[in-house]
């Protein structure tokens, strides 16, 4: 099966030209700790959030490689 890959568009100018931008103050380490990535568009500048995606194996990983840890000593 095939990675699908999600075209993150700018909500203000609709531009695909996106990157992740710097976190920086209390707004960011909140929304950060919900869950949402800071993102700039290049096109016209805005910054906005984004919901953080996880590979579905993320959290079954996570849970295992607990579970392991933890049975071995």
């Amino acid at each position: 099966m095939k990675d699908s890959v999600e075209i993150v568009r700018c909500p203000n100018c609709g531009s695909r030209d996106v990157r992740p931008s710097y976190p920086a103050g209390p707004r960011d380490a909140l929304m950060m700790a919900l869950g949402f990535t800071p993102l700039r568009c290049r096109s016209c500048q805005r910054r906005f959030y984004r919901r953080a995606l996880r590979k579905p194996g993320d959290d079954a990983e996570d849970s295992r490689g607990a579970s392991e840890s933890g049975s071995s000593r």
